[in-house]
This record gives structure tokens, sequence and C-alpha cells, in this order.
């Protein structure tokens, strides 16, 4: 299958984190993943509640041997010089908010058709609102449609160490039936939604947890 960690050729550094951070989430986060979590087939566009910093982290730990590419806002990407070579060796996609650059959309539907997958949080930001989803952006939703790429929500709970990390992985869905005249605002707010309402079904999985 495409898009593998053998078939990328990461560097010793990129790997040397991978271990570490595998080794760290099952010693701290120990995640519990709640229901059936999918097969990666194939590149896929990731969407979940953004509620902490080990969110991505966790779902690359579930895809390992897949390359996941999370995508981080560009002021946080090179906020020093060790943010800047962490999240490099961490395969992420920088975002550049303040100037509305879509170059992050542009490396995307690349690292998707080399059969790697995205990591996206529609939010926009840190989740501190309780169990319910902020309103999502649109970008997940122009990504799906321009790619084709299957989209899997997912819904992370609030995590307190010594705790578990508990989380839901939904079943691939894919974004269809963009109007003849392109992606307008009406549309894409819409497929926000429904993306938004897949994740948010995704909490009853959770209640026990």
């Amino acid at each position: 299958m495409a898009g593998t960690i053998k078939e990328a050729r990461l560097s010793g550094a990129d790997r040397a984190l991978r271990v570490f951070a595998r080794g760290m989430v099952a010693v701290v986060q120990r995640p519990v993943v709640h229901g059936p979590k999918p097969v990666l087939d194939g590149p896929a566009i990731f969407i979940g509640r953004h509620v902490g910093l080990m969110d991505p982290v966790i779902l690359m730990v579930q895809y390992y041997h897949q390359l996941l590419h999370p995508l981080v806002a560009l002021d946080y990407y090179e906020k020093n010089a060790f943010t800047r070579a962490f999240y490099t060796h961490a395969q992420c996609i920088p975002v550049d908010r303040k100037n509305h650059s879509q170059q992050w959309l542009e490396d995307s539907i690349a690292a998707l058709r080399r059969g790697e997958s995205i990591i996206i949080f529609p939010e926009g930001r840190r989740n501190k609102e309780g169990d319910d989803l902020l309103p999502f952006h649109t970008g997940a939703v122009r990504l799906a449609a321009l790619s084709g790429a299957q989209v899997i929500p997912v819904y992370n709970a609030f995590w307190h160490f010594p705790k578990p990390y508990h989380l839901a992985i939904g079943e691939p869905f894919h974004v269809e039936g963009v109007p003849e005249g392109g992606m307008d605002r009406e549309w894409l707010h819409s497929e926000a939604e429904k993306m938004r309402q897949k994740v948010a079904a995704l909490k009853d999985r959770l209640q026990d947890a």
C-alpha cells in the first residue's frame, strides 16, 4: 500500500521521533479506542476535535506504519528553532493563517496523491467548550472535494493525567455533489456542518469513558 513509513524513506531523526512518541503514548496517555477502528487502506483526511497537543500524536500512533501529516499553524511552526525542528521531523504541514496562504492546500493534496494522509482540526483552534464542537471551518471540505480522498471523523475526549486518553474513530466517507458552478460559500458551510455532525455523532461511543 502506498503512503507507508517504509516508502517515505524518513530520516533517522524522523524515525527516532516516531519511536519516542509511540513509547511515550503507550506509557503516559494509554489511548483507548471506543468501537471499531477503520483499516486505513488508502490516503485519508482525518478530521476531529482539537482538545490538546497530543491529539495528532495519538492518531499517528494508531496508524503507526502509515505516514500521517498533521496540519499546524505557521506561528506555532516557526515560533523558535526547536518548534521548527520538531514539527519538521514530525512531518507536519504549516498553515499560514495570517496571510490566508493556500500553500497548505497544495502541500496536502500532494501528500494525498503520494498515498499519505492528513490530520486536520476544522474547529481552527483548541476546543475548551466541554463535550461539544465548535463550528467547523471549510478547509477540510475543500481539501476533500479537490483531492477526492476519504474523510475519517475522530472524536477526542478531554484528557487528564493519569487517566487514559479516550477517542472514537468513525467510518470513512467522501464529500460528493460539488455544485456545477464550483464550491460556493453556502455549499462549503453546509458540507462543513455535515462533517461536524459526523464527528459529534461519535461522542456517544465514549459515554462510559
